[in-house]
């Protein structure tokens, strides 16, 4: 198990262009002269089937505490995209190896392989190019309007009118209690979903309903709307 979530982490962060390793590689530790991820498993909770891998942001002195701090923060973001709930702790000043490191603490909710962990949702949306970081769900549905054709007197309809292809979208949001929200101008917008295998853009969009939930986890957002145009892009 740990093997599997070692790996998905520390590929998780590598596509962000981190530059991450295991924490004790069996050999002797490289001097630091760039930003590094050093990720190992923390602690194993067999009886909450959890998995918990601390990945240290490691920087060296001349770049400053605030700096390590940003990075850890977008670890923490790219740990939480993967699915882990995260605890990201302060800055320390390692005076011995002049670096600064900050722990951030990632908990995957696991039952034997990596493949078993609750992931996040697999996906990222953009709104006009601003990620919805509160992504929970995403559907999209070709449909076409129909009219029935009726000749003056008659009560039977002698035809059917077909319309123009429209996506129907739906975008479900949980953001968290004391959370801000996205702000909504309500205008036309253009919907961009990214997943590992395909990118799909979505152009000329509209909300037509909102609907909005208060739950124990927070506020559950769904909005629909429609799109004029798709298009795809997929990877090997």
């Amino acid at each position: 198990m740990g093997i599997s979530i070692l790996e998905l982490v520390l590929r998780r962060l590598r596509e962000e262009n981190f530059l991450a390793d295991v924490a004790f590689p069996g050999q002797k530790y490289p001097a630091i002269t760039e930003p590094v991820a050093a990720v190992h498993i923390e602690k194993v909770d067999r009886a909450n089937l959890t998995v918990t891998v601390e990945v240290s942001i490691i920087c060296p002195a001349s770049l400053g505490g605030v700096y390590c701090e940003v990075e850890a923060l977008r670890a923490t973001e790219v740990l939480r995209w993967a699915g882990a709930t995260c605890i990201q702790n302060g800055c320390e000043y390692d005076g011995l190896a002049q670096v600064y490191v900050v722990s951030v603490l990632a908990t995957f909710t696991c039952v034997t392989e990596a493949e078993d962990c609750v992931m996040g949702p697999g996906f990222k949306v953009y709104l006009n190019e601003i990620l919805m970081p509160y992504a929970v769900s995403f559907q999209a549905e070709q449909t076409v309007d129909v009219d029935a054709i009726h000749e003056i007197g008659e009560d039977a309809p002698i035809g059917i009118r077909k319309g123009s292809w429209v996506w129907k979208l739906q975008l479900e949001e949980l953001i968290p209690s004391g959370s801000l929200e996205a702000d909504d101008s309500g205008g036309l917008f253009q919907l961009r979903l990214e997943s590992d295998t395909v990118t799909e853009t979505y152009y000329h969009c509209r909300w037509t309903s909102v609907r909005r939930e208060y739950t124990r986890q927070g506020l559950r957002r769904i909005r629909s709307g429609i799109s004029m145009l798709r298009q795809e892009e997929s990877y090997g």
